[in-house]
């Protein structure tokens, strides 16, 4: 297994065979929308999943690996995920505990994915509506970040992903965070285009190395790494409630992290309006549609409680942020208006 963080960046999806040419036999696990429009660049055994939250699970972890029997796979083999987030979530799960651990490799195909979902090594599925309750940490032999796939997607998808790249830039990049959120002003109103794509190719970049690097110096999230949850206590609680996308979700609670940091004195107020104002502009959502004091009970199943508190990453200004931990008995309290 890999012990480091490795991206590699592409501009055609041809040169991902030169990758691919020592390994003595790959199998490929490709979500089936991806397939139809990129499964031809994959010249080898492919496994079609329908890549969905919902199929997010322990039976269909189940099912992959009698389909990976059925392929022929061994110890030697190599496994390729392709796809989304979801994708890249239950293949590396699912490899890493396959024989009890294949390499692989991911080659995200969402924007979301090659900024965040991708990179770090967390690997994992849902269980009773939880996000990722079960999995492992275990990296992958390379992260291939390709912005050519991005040009197919939908536009709710790339915003889905812009909420990540930017949640990276609050946490330790303040100049990427003006430049790239001026760049995207207003870009849900319009078509996406290969400009788009290739304008902000170089953020997204920026935001996975950025990731990359604080995993890098805290892999198993001891300390540092906890704050690439920013706005995710909030996001999975208001995922589990309305089932909403997870990007959609993120943007909203870096929005409610942003609120709590100034009700805690910690962020000035026009910090948080900035962040809001710039998510508005660029076409992302800022409030919850559900009362924040209704998420409390979701939030107290989180991955990140520990004992009797919660770790919130709150904002103390853009391009910094701390961990901060919440008391469960007080959590409606500090929460409740927020939304």
């Amino acid at each position: 297994m890999e012990d480091s963080v490795k991206l590699l960046t592409c501009f055609s999806p041809d040169e991902i065979l030169s990758l691919l040419s020592r390994e003595r036999h790959v199998v490929v696990i490709i979500d089936s929308k991806v397939k139809q429009l990129y499964g031809n660049y994959f010249p080898y055994p492919q496994i079609e999943i329908d890549a969905t939250e919902n199929n997010k699970t322990l039976e269909n972890l189940s099912l992959i690996a009698d389909k990976l029997m059925d392929a022929g796979t061994d110890r030697d083999s190599f496994v390729l995920a392709v796809g989304g987030g979801i994708t890249t979530d239950i293949v590396g799960f699912a490899a890493s505990v396959f024989y009890r651990g294949l390499r692989f490799g991911f080659v995200p195909t969402t924007l979301l994915a090659q900024v965040d979902a991708s990179i770090g090594g967390k690997n994992g599925v849902n269980s009773n509506g939880y996000k990722n309750i079960l999995g492992t940490i275990t990296q992958p032999a390379f992260t291939l970040l390709c912005p050519a796939f991005l040009e197919t997607l939908p536009m709710e998808e790339f915003l889905g992903g812009v909420s990540e790249m930017l949640k990276s830039f609050v946490i330790g990049d303040r100049d990427s965070f003006f430049k790239s959120t001026a760049l995207l002003n207003g870009i849900s109103k319009r078509k996406l285009q290969k400009a788009d794509i290739d304008a902000i190719a170089p953020y997204a970049q920026k935001a996975a190395s950025i990731k990359a690097a604080i995993v890098e110096r805290d892999m198993y999230e001891k300390g540092e790494r906890k704050q690439l949850n920013l706005g995710h206590t909030f996001a999975h609680a208001l995922e589990k409630k309305t089932g909403m996308p997870h990007g959609q979700a993120v943007a909203i609670g870096i929005c409610m992290a942003a609120r709590l940091s100034v009700k805690l004195s910690l962020l000035d107020d026009a910090e948080a309006k900035t962040i809001e104002n710039s998510f508005t502009a660029i076409g992302l959502e800022t409030h919850s549609p559900v009362p924040a004091s209704e998420l409390a009970k979701a939030m107290i199943m989180d991955k990140k409680k520990s004992g009797d508190t919660i770790s919130f990453i709150l904002i103390e200004r853009i391009g910094k942020c701390i961990i901060h931990p919440v008391n469960i008995d007080a959590l409606e309290g500090v929460i409740y208006d927020l939304s």
